[in-house]
């Protein structure tokens, strides 16, 4: 009999991420993905330590008008 793994929670789409540190993570830049449109690319930096993380998240409809 093998031990499942715990279910990982959905990240709230609008809670920003926390660094391993504990220090806050902040959007530092936004940019389409290489290979797919309906997907971008969302690099968060910590603000006490400098880590940074890239996210990918699928791509907002644009606006009309």
């Amino acid at each position: 009999m093998s031990a499942s793994l715990p279910r990982t929670p959905r990240r709230d789409p609008f809670l920003l991420p926390v660094c391993d540190c504990g220090g806050p993570m902040n959007l530092a830049s936004l940019e389409p993905h290489p290979t797919r449109v309906d997907l971008e690319l969302k690099t968060y930096k910590c603000l006490h330590c400098g880590h940074q993380e890239v996210l990918t998240a699928a791509r907002r409809a644009a606006r009309a008008g």
